[in-house]
């Protein structure tokens, strides 16, 4: 589990991008799959009720645009990702 939950989107990303580094170099040692479930929130500590949550956007687009991961949201404010 990365909970990245009540972070700043950069700091987010910053933390996301480490754990993915290390998650990737395990998973590799005995070519194993690794499921990760990325806690991002769902904004309901966001300023300003109409504000859309930017940190479950920005993630999820972090994963696909940067490190080409697909991602399921098994519910609300988790995401889940197979590393290889």
């Amino acid at each position: 589990m990365i909970d990245l939950h009540g972070l700043h989107v950069s700091e987010a990303i910053h933390v996301l991008k480490h754990e993915l580094s290390v998650l990737r170099s395990t998973a590799r040692a005995p070519e194993q799959r690794l499921q990760v479930y990325i806690c991002v929130g769902t904004g309901h500590h966001t300023r300003g009720s109409r504000t859309p949550a930017r940190l479950p956007i920005a993630v999820q687009r972090y994963l696909l645009e940067e490190e080409g991961l697909d991602f399921t949201e098994p519910q609300p404010g988790l995401l889940r990702v197979v590393i290889y």
